[in-house]
């Protein structure tokens, strides 16, 4: 029972934790009350996910060292209180910055392996399936936050007092479900996973197969960013109804939990070669047909439903794959590697994503530009991807 217990807690506190997935929600409040610009915000996006992604090497040796309860309860703390102290900072745009794309990232990133690492440690016969319902969590965390902060706008709810709301929620359910985290008893005389063949920095950075891999998560990554960081705005520059435009974050967010399972789903009837490339192909069919397919609100939702499905697959089948080709024992150091590509991500995408739409009015050539980049880095996938396995 307890095993139960900590799965549904581990998918609890990711949902808390994938609320920067629902900032698009609010880019058009911060717009127009407190004077934002399009950049602006999407820089907030970007600091969150690039403080995160630092932070989640650093808090999972936390929990490597200490067990998962601890840096689960400080991350909590630190996110409810970024929120709360956003809340009270009468519109600071570097305040902000501060409080949401700092603070929050780091608690974020401090907290986020502990659930997932914990929960999988309860089931080591469904390691896959186990962090897929975990991460599915914070993939799926805009169906729910987003609505939330639509109904909130709707009743004319200023934007930091819902961040007040947010913060205290965070607070209580982050530390409350992170007090349900212990890692099971090991049996004496039991070892923990061979890890003498970790591979060194360097041999990861020379190993052709692990470019293989970035070329195709890399791009996809910086194409999700660009699109759940901007996707309301996105509709709202199509003449879509701010209703249909602020649903579609929780529609990308419901098939992109759902994608997370879906894609390993998938990649569990073909090879993992075959997967990624049909989830290259379809994200990159996807960001080049968006700007001229989208005539309404109807395919504006479906477009939606596709992008988030297409990133769920960054989640999911590339650490598959890192597991399938270098051993599971090689997770930690090369998929932390691969990983710390969406720093580079963040930087780059949702920034420059809003920098074009402030200065031409339009998302048309962000597309085009992501859509050519993916479609070169198709070739490049299938060209360096090794079939054999890292020795």
């Amino acid at each position: 029972m307890k095993k139960y217990l900590i799965l549904i807690a581990a998918v609890f506190i990711q949902v808390c934790l994938g609320a920067i997935y629902s900032w698009s929600t609010f880019i058009p409040a911060l717009k127009q009350h407190y004077g934002f610009s399009i950049t602006q915000t999407q820089t907030i996006f970007s600091a969150v996910s690039i403080t995160m992604t630092i932070l989640i090497v650093v808090g999972g040796r936390i929990q490597d060292a200490i067990g998962p309860r601890i840096p689960a309860v400080l991350g909590g703390i630190i996110l409810g209180a970024s929120y709360i102290l956003a809340g009270y900072s009468n519109g600071s745009y570097p305040m902000l910055f501060l409080l949401i794309g700092i603070l929050s990232g780091l608690g974020v990133g401090l907290c986020y392996l502990s659930p997932i690492a914990c929960a999988i440690k309860w089931f080591p016969s469904h390691k896959s399936l186990v962090t897929g319902i975990a991460v599915a969590g914070y993939g799926g965390s805009p169906i729910l936050l987003a609505q939330i902060g639509e109904h909130f706008l709707a009743s004319n709810v200023d934007v930091l007092t819902i961040f007040k709301y947010f913060g205290f929620a965070f607070l209580i359910i982050v530390t409350a479900f992170s007090l349900f985290l212990e890692n099971p008893k090991i049996e004496e005389g039991a070892t923990s996973e061979n890890v003498k063949t970790r591979m060194r920095f360097v041999d990861i950075i020379k190993d052709t197969h692990f470019w293989a891999l970035l070329a195709g998560f890399f791009p996809c990554v910086c194409i999700g960013l660009m699109i759940i960081g901007n996707i309301k705005t996105f509709g709202l520059s199509l003449n879509i109804s701010s209703f249909v435009a602020g649903s579609a974050i929780s529609i990308w967010g419901l098939f992109n939990a759902g994608g997370r399972i879906g894609w390993g789903i998938i990649g569990g009837f073909l090879t993992y070669k075959k997967t990624i490339l049909i989830s290259l192909i379809s994200t990159c069919i996807v960001c080049l047909c968006a700007p001229i397919a989208i005539q309404g609100s109807i395919t504006f939702q479906i477009f939606g439903i596709l992008a988030g499905f297409n990133h769920g697959a960054c989640m999911v089948l590339y650490a598959a794959e890192v597991a399938q080709h270098y051993g599971a024992e090689r997770m930690g150091s090369i998929y932390s590697t691969l990983f710390l590509s969406t720093c580079v991500a963040a930087v780059v995408s949702p920034p420059v994503a809003g920098k074009i739409f402030d200065t031409v009015g339009s998302y048309t050539p962000v597309f085009i530009f992501w859509g050519l980049i993916l479609l070169g880095c198709i070739f490049l996938f299938n060209h360096f991807y090794q079939t054999k396995k890292a020795i």
